[in-house]
């Protein structure tokens, strides 16, 4: 299943990113594995904080994260969730050392495996091949959050309901529905209403 507004094909597109950036960073992780981090996480455990700066890419080996920040009224906002196999950074900071305006929490006891911002640079600046993959991985990691930009503007919050259902249905049985209200961008009122009219189709 997917969605096109005659310019973009969400359901595919995202998919097919997805499964070409984790395949990227299990290749850093082989060829790094000596200088990977792992860092276990109890529930409600922050791995970045808002203010702090993110050094690192990871991947979750097992459990969940979720991503999301706070918005102009003080509303929690959820930008993304994280599941095992799923890499997860906020790559403004490694690129630029800004401080980070998200917050990432384990929703429950999870495992990560951390690369960290000095070692990556040491690996990309050691052969024009690594230099490549390390570009490629960028590019994918943007055009990632330019579809969650585009999943918010040219979706309904129903296409968007359905979409997370297709792409990432485990979600559904770690994160609670109040995140993942305001991660298609309702409230849970709303999400309700959505669940109950389409198990009425």
């Amino acid at each position: 299943m997917y969605y096109s507004n005659g310019y973009f094909t969400f359901e595919v597109v995202l998919i097919q990113e997805k499964m070409k950036s984790n395949n990227y960073v299990q290749q850093l992780l082989e060829d790094l594995k000596e200088r990977v981090v792992v860092k276990s996480l109890t529930k409600g455990e922050e791995i970045l904080s808002i203010g702090h700066v993110c050094d690192y890419v990871g991947i979750v080996r097992n459990g969940s994260l979720r991503m999301y920040y706070i918005d102009s009224e003080g509303n929690d906002v959820s930008f993304g969730f994280y599941l095992a196999g799923d890499i997860f950074t906020n790559y403004e900071g490694v690129l630029t050392d800004v401080p980070s305006q998200m917050i990432i929490v384990a929703m429950g006891y999870t495992t990560v495996e951390l690369i960290r911002k000095e070692d990556l640079l040491s690996y990309y600046d050691s052969s024009l091949e690594h230099q490549k993959l390390g570009r490629r991985m960028a590019e994918l990691i943007f055009i990632q959050a330019k579809k969650r930009i585009d999943f918010l503007l040219f979706l309904t919050p129903e296409q968007r309901y359905l979409q997370l259902m297709e792409i990432s249905p485990e979600v559904f049985d770690c994160i609670p529905q109040k995140h993942i209200a305001s991660y298609i961008g309702v409230k849970p009122q709303s999400l309700s209403r959505i669940r109950k009219r389409l198990q009425e189709k």
